[in-house]
């Protein structure tokens, strides 16, 4: 056969069986039916095609398999690790939030309701001193005005469209303590005036604020409070989605192994072992960590904020009793209704106290000074004391001397009176929620720090995991080189 024919059927036999030659590129076919924008497509579609023969081609021989293979182990374990990252990222977000935006926002509603209630007590106790009202006690109402309305923009900064409710509290809150504080100025004036309708002045300004405002500003903080806790409470639910995700890819790990095994006949490879192992350990601290959340977040997190709920609610209930004890002066009543309210808030008081002492006892919520509950219950039992002085007082018709226990803040000889005693107690109960609020943010602040571990822990795995696959598959790639 002469050196023409032979290649004449070269030519013949690549034409004839053309899948032979997988790396041929493909042509732009000619005639008269491919003319114009067919002949273009084709042109623009021919690069792609070309890529796309040759992928497949090559993932049909031993080596394109094991490429392939540990592409998609790759991409598996890729995914499962952004998915882990992705919802760490997110609850590291909201558990910014709720330390940033939404803790703060029902800390401002708290001071709001409390400096309202501290206003009306200061009004109605510098109502009934004899002759011109303290500059002390003016002062300590302007600062009671001021932190109100200061907090009362504070409760809105962080609301959303979902806070109607919060905005609305504020707004009526903002546009009746004008009313109120008009109302005290009147009764002022006609006091000093010496006009009886004084006493009928005050005691509208403190319905006022006991039967609307303050109604208000409680329903605010029970808002504030419940987004709190419910932000928290998912916060504590388990990850589903990126626990899932490194289960797939443990599953693909093993399926792979079990493909090499058949196609090496080596049982075990180093690598994707190690992949495993790593996975495993991945998906061990993620399952322990979310279990750990789960059983016992929101039990936690309800430990450490139960002290700063109860004790604000005791302190605002003390500063209600307190008014309630000054107003019995104002309107010359009995000392029932007075009795009633303030047996209420000093059992509440004891309860916040309790409270505060179980969460002593938790290991995971810090407390700086513990010896400020027995100082308060001190404070608490003086209250006591000299409130029994004041009804006594006021039983017997001796009014000027209920006037003092309720009014004099600093007596001669050290004694104690009901409004020093008061002041006592509302300063040991301030410092006490102070202490709360740091343990609650310091918990919130613990667990922000341990989802970011996590996730960084399982970051690191799923990566090394990755490299050890690559290490795995590069010898067995290296056979066919």
């Amino acid at each position: 056969m002469t050196e023409q024919a032979v290649r004449a059927e070269s030519v013949h036999d690549e034409h004839a069986h053309p899948s032979d030659h997988w790396l041929d590129e493909v042509t732009a076919p000619t005639g008269p039916a491919f003319s114009g924008l067919s002949s273009r497509a084709m042109e623009w579609f021919a690069g792609p095609a070309r890529l796309l023969r040759r992928f497949y081609y090559f993932a049909s021989t031993t080596p394109g398999k094991l490429f392939t293979v540990t592409l998609i182990l790759t991409v598996a374990l890729g995914a499962a690790g952004l998915s882990m990252s992705q919802s760490s990222a997110a609850r590291h977000s909201d558990l910014d939030e709720l330390l940033s935006t939404t803790e703060p926002m029902s800390n401002a509603a708290h001071h709001l309701y409390s400096s309202l209630s501290v206003a009306d007590t200061v009004a109605t106790t510098g109502f009934v001193q004899a002759g011109v009202e303290s500059k002390q006690n003016r002062d300590s109402y302007n600062e009671a005005i001021d932190a109100a309305s200061v907090a009362a923009t504070e409760s809105v900064l962080g609301t959303t469209q979902e806070d109607d409710r919060v905005r609305e509290l504020v707004t009526f809150i903002q546009r009746e303590l004008p009313v109120y504080t008009a109302m005290v100025e009147k009764a002022r004036a006609n006091h000093r005036a010496g006009n009886a309708v004084a006493n009928s002045y005050m005691s509208n300004a403190s319905a006022l604020m006991r039967e609307r405002i303050l109604p208000a500003a409680s329903e605010l903080f029970q808002l504030t409070t419940a987004k709190v806790n419910q932000q928290q409470q998912k916060l504590t639910s388990p990850q589903w989605v990126p626990l899932s995700g490194l289960l797939a890819a443990l599953f693909f790990l093993a399926v792979a192994q079990w493909w090499l095994w058949r196609q090496t006949r080596r049982r075990f490879n180093r690598g994707f072992l190690t992949a495993s192992v790593l996975l495993f350990l991945a998906i061990s601290w993620v399952a322990l960590s979310n279990l750990a959340t789960w059983s016992t977040g929101h039990q936690g997190f309800e430990t450490a904020s139960r002290p700063w709920d109860s004790l604000t609610a005791s302190r605002i209930e003390a500063q209600q009793a307190r008014t309630s004890e000054t107003l019995a002066l104002v309107l010359r009543s009995s000392e029932e209704d007075s009795m009633v309210r303030f047996s209420s808030s000093i059992n509440s008081i004891e309860r916040a106290l309790e409270d505060y002492e179980e969460a002593l006892n938790d290991e995971d919520v810090e407390v700086t000074d513990p010896e400020l509950i027995h100082s308060a219950r001190a404070a608490a039992e003086q209250w006591r004391g000299t409130h029994d002085k004041l009804m006594g007082a006021l039983k017997d018709g001796d009014y000027d001397e209920a006037i003092y226990q309720a009014t004099a803040t600093e007596p001669k000889g050290g004694e104690m009176t009901t409004a020093r005693s008061y002041d006592q107690l509302d300063a040991e109960l301030s410092d006490l929620i102070g202490q709360a609020r740091i343990a609650m943010r310091s918990y919130l602040e613990r667990g922000l720090t341990a989802m970011t571990a996590v996730s960084s822990a399982v970051f690191l795995l799923t990566l090394c995991a990755i490299i050890a696959v690559w290490l795995g598959i590069r010898p067995r790639l290296q056979e066919y080189l």
